[in-house]
């Protein structure tokens, strides 16, 4: 007999990391729902019935008035959906649903929450910093800067120690080993289920076709907001390509005007995006290295490898590593990337065949279906 599973979150969808759970799950037989933010239309196939909770700042700040309503909507979702399982996904909602209490619950932290929290405070504080030379507006802007970066010291550390509760008590599924392993020092029941594409999502994939001359794709978004994320630094990479001779860059998701060299392509959709990768031989993770990438597994990086790019990334990027061993280089710095592209560009012949290998590699390893299993595992332990 199917169960009844409610996914439950402070975002909106679409959340394809949310959704692919609820495939799997309404592939196994059980009926999926979801709680959170208002929702694009176009998502409610997936789901029995979509729920509506107005999650906003200061109810994730825990005021109390703002907390309290919003569990009163999250009882009445209880009641009507009656839950199997709650699946929550990240720890706002988890919280709450732990305060509720009466449901099995398993933690989704789509990336680890208080790495991130810490990274952000990080990044507010490198974007607070003034001059000795200063004018009373500044001093001003100063002081309400230390009072913000207080304030969000303190939201930091409740919700780290919120996380630490959660994951010591429930059962916990994150995207990346070297999250798994962390979170085990809390808790006995952490899973692994890597963000990477289903099977019916790049099935229709080609494999790679010889490329005379080498060029490379770096997919990402623009980087917009006053609050720069320092862990996303690509300061000079782009104008790499119009310094030095070492091929074309196709930038996806980006709208900008291209040059010579770089060709910005803006947001494309999920066929459109695999279709323009395969134009190209190199797949690139750019960003500088940071001490928090030892967590971060980015979708991009098995995207390329689906394409058949070749991924090169940041040393600093463990999970990467890991999962593409061979099927991919690391630099240490810009310098470095420009010289790791020449190297690749000066034999496309073996280009050619680290294509086709991570092409399939991707097809036989790196594969949401593959990791399934600990989901319904964790509902399991709940």
């Amino acid at each position: 007999m199917g169960l009844k599973i409610l996914h439950l979150s402070d975002s909106s969808l679409p959340d394809w990391r949310i959704e692919k759970a609820a495939l799997s799950s309404k592939k196994a037989g059980h009926d999926v729902y979801f709680a959170g933010r208002p929702s694009s239309p176009s998502n409610r196939s997936v789901f029995e019935k979509i729920y509506l909770i107005e999650w906003n700042s200061r109810s994730r700040n825990k005021f109390p008035l703002y907390w309290h309503s919003l569990k009163k909507q999250m009882r009445r979702v209880f009641r009507e959906v009656n839950p199997d399982i709650i699946h929550a996904h990240n720890v706002f909602s988890a919280k709450m649903a732990k305060e509720i209490g009466g449901y099995p619950m398993v933690y989704d932290n789509h990336e680890y929450w208080s790495v991130y929290l810490k990274r952000q405070l990080e990044s507010i504080n490198s974007n607070s910093l003034v001059t000795v030379d200063e004018k009373p507006s500044t001093k001003s802007k100063r002081l309400e800067n230390k009072i913000r970066t207080r304030l969000k010291s303190r939201y930091v550390n409740l919700w780290s120690r919120q996380e630490e509760l959660i994951v010591s008590t429930t059962p916990t599924i994150t995207v990346s080993n070297t999250i798994v392993e962390d979170l085990k020092k809390i808790g006995s029941k952490v899973y692994l289920v890597p963000n990477y594409p289903i099977f019916d999502e790049v099935n229709w994939i080609r494999a790679p076709i010889y490329h005379e001359d080498l060029s490379s794709v770096y997919a990402g978004v623009e980087p917009t907001g006053n609050t720069r994320s320092i862990h996303r630094n690509i300061d000079g990479f782009i104008d790499l390509f119009d310094k030095y001779s070492i091929g074309k860059l196709a930038v996806l998701g980006w709208k900008n005007t291209s040059t010579q060299n770089v060709d910005f392509l803006g947001y494309l959709g999920r066929r459109e995006m695999y279709e323009q990768m395969q134009k190209h031989s190199v797949g690139i993770i750019p960003f500088k290295p940071h001490w928090s990438h030892i967590f971060i597994s980015p979708n991009k990086a098995y995207e390329y490898a689906h394409a058949g790019l070749f991924v090169i990334t940041s040393s600093s990027f463990v999970p990467i590593m890991e999962t593409l061993r061979e099927n991919c280089l690391a630099f240490k710095d810009y310098l470095d990337l420009k010289e790791k592209i020449l190297e690749l560009s000066n034999d496309v012949d073996s280009m050619f065949k680290r294509r086709l290998q991570i092409y399939q590699f991707a097809r036989e390893n790196l594969l949401w279906e593959k990791y399934e299993s600990n989901i319904f595992e964790a509902y399991k332990n709940a």
